[in-house]
């Protein structure tokens, strides 16, 4: 069975318990206490991340990660 990959744009698609899922992996490897305490939820913050496009490019300006195609639109509308 051919495996099927999901793409940037698609990273909504994805399931939130796979997800969490992921996280909980991450959590066990870094050998973390816990994903989720007091003001800190690495669940939410990936799920968010995947989930929500606008969370994600907010997360992403702040991160110094830009959008190629919405950098490319800003430079298109000079023209």
């Amino acid at each position: 069975m051919e495996k099927y990959f999901i793409h940037s744009n698609e990273l909504h698609l994805i399931d939130v318990d796979k997800i969490h899922q992921a996280v909980e992996r991450i959590v066990d490897s870094l050998d973390m206490a816990a994903g989720s305490t007091c003001h800190f939820d690495l669940y939410k913050v990936v799920e968010t991340y995947f989930k929500d496009l606008d969370k994600r490019r907010e997360i992403n300006c702040l991160l110094g990660i830009v959008d190629t195609e919405e950098e490319l639109e800003e430079k298109m509308e000079g023209f």
